[in-house]
């Protein structure tokens, strides 16, 4: 079958949403002919290359508007390149989506909607979130098929209302961590973790202020380490406004920005919790836990919709308040105290059990190709 995927970035872009379509495209090449179409986002990067079994297409970017990007050459290279596959699968949230929908036949029109967007920003922020909300909701109305991450996520979203007849939990795909024998770091230092984009939604403000009254109950005996893109993400990195709050806490915090896949995997092996401080709704599942999870590691998530549901079904940690740092304190104590009374091979085996690897493969390539589609 010819699938064709699209969405606004792809790799080397890091994202939640990219490395959904990443994983799933890779995936899908080893039975299927799969191409994604995308945005060049970085001039740089070829407009046409084949990557681990993938074809991909860029279209050059005209403008850039919050976190979205304008490109004429996207929408004039989708509608021949949907003419030319039996599915299209479209990635949200996305500017275009709506005007996609509207281009190719619904039979063959599969969507997954990843998260709602956020109203955040300036005037001319918010217009580019509302249109953008309306254009996928017009998407999601057009597709045969919608696959959300959760239905906890979906039932709390007021534009996935209209499609619940046709939605599929097919969660989001997990990397395998290898395990490693020497787990731990063994110099008797409790390590917090964060991983993702130093971005607004993430809520690295409130976990820094969480992590500096933890560091003065316990000194050197904490550590914080974050690893992730610290600059050139789409909607601002906010670096230069928690530069402050992390210098004024010295050697306590360690950022590491963007690390190999050897140096993520060596991270999680040492670290006792991972915490996912999300403040929004562009956080809608957090695949980031079930990596730390695999590797031995407890997890403190924000009560976010879908987010929540990976502590709720592994018991591998807990869930604390929006944007509540007393709370998140509290929690992490509660991690320090408790931190001898399960084992980290018990983490990872209950993670696997509640999320096997094969699952989101199946649930998604299953809704993919459950009806014979012609063009």
């Amino acid at each position: 079958m010819k699938i064709l995927i699209v969405l606004t970035y792809y790799t080397p872009y890091m994202s939640g949403v990219t490395e959904f379509a990443r994983m799933l495209a890779e995936d899908l090449a080893e039975r299927h002919e799969v191409t994604v179409l995308t945005t060049q986002h970085d001039a740089s990067l070829p407009v046409e290359e084949t990557m681990r079994g993938v074809k991909v297409i860029r279209a050059p970017v005209f403008a850039r508007l919050h976190k979205g990007v304008i490109s004429w050459r996207f929408i004039t290279w989708f509608r021949r390149l949907a003419r030319a596959h039996d599915v299209v699968n479209l990635h949200m949230p996305m500017l275009e989506s709506g005007l996609l929908s509207l281009l190719v036949p619904s039979r063959k029109l599969v969507v997954n909607y990843q998260c709602d967007m956020a109203v955040v920003g300036g005037l001319m922020d918010r217009v580019a979130v509302n249109v953008t909300r309306l254009s996928c909701w017009l998407a999601t109305r057009r597709a045969r098929d919608v696959g959300v991450l959760t239905h906890d996520y979906a039932a709390s979203s007021s534009w996935l209302v209209g499609s619940k007849h046709k939605q599929h939990e097919v969660l989001a795909p997990m990397k395998l961590m290898p395990w490693l024998d020497a787990p731990t770091a063994g110099d008797g230092v409790f390590r917090f973790g964060f991983v993702g984009r130093f971005v607004a939604e993430k809520g690295l403000p409130v976990l820094l202020e969480a992590f500096s009254e933890i560091h003065r109950r316990y000194g050197a005996g904490v550590r914080l380490v974050l690893v992730g893109d610290t600059h050139n993400v789409a909607g601002g990195s906010i670096m230069d406004s928690i530069h402050g709050q992390i210098g004024s806490l010295g050697d306590a915090v360690e950022v590491r920005g963007r690390v190999s896949e050897e140096e993520l995997r060596a991270f999680y092996a040492q670290l006792d919790v991972l915490v996912l401080p999300s403040v929004n709704r562009y956080e809608a599942f957090g695949m980031v836990q079930l990596e730390a999870m695999q590797s031995g590691a407890r997890v403190l998530a924000s009560n976010l919709p879908g987010v929540r549901t990976i502590v709720q079904n592994t018991g591998n940690g807990e869930v604390v308040g929006i944007g509540d740092a007393p709370a998140l304190v509290d929690a992490m104590q509660r991690m320090i105290e408790s931190g001898d009374d399960v084992s980290r091979r018990e983490i990872r085996e209950r993670a696997l059990q509640a999320y096997p690897l094969r699952r989101f493969h199946d649930l998604q390539e299953t809704m993919l190709i459950k009806r014979t589609v012609r063009s």
